[in-house]
């Protein structure tokens, strides 16, 4: 059997330093379902997402009130 070890806080596993927990996004469809949780998730944006559509997830997410890392 593992044991504890030094494991996080269950609480604040995940948790960036500002407070906020990641949420991967591909495309702007996907920021609406951050929509109900914009004050504990913030949108990061996937890698492989193109510099168009990248611009179009930033604008979006400035209108929706959601924080973009």
């Amino acid at each position: 059997m593992p044991n504890i070890g030094y494991g996080s806080n269950k609480k604040t596993k995940h948790m960036l330093p500002s407070g906020f927990r990641k949420f991967l996004v591909h495309n702007v469809k996907e920021l609406e379902v951050l929509l109900m949780c914009n004050k504990s998730y913030c949108a990061e944006i996937a890698h492989n997402v193109s510099s168009k559509n990248r611009k179009a997830i930033v604008e979006r997410a400035a209108q929706l009130a959601i924080r973009v890392t």
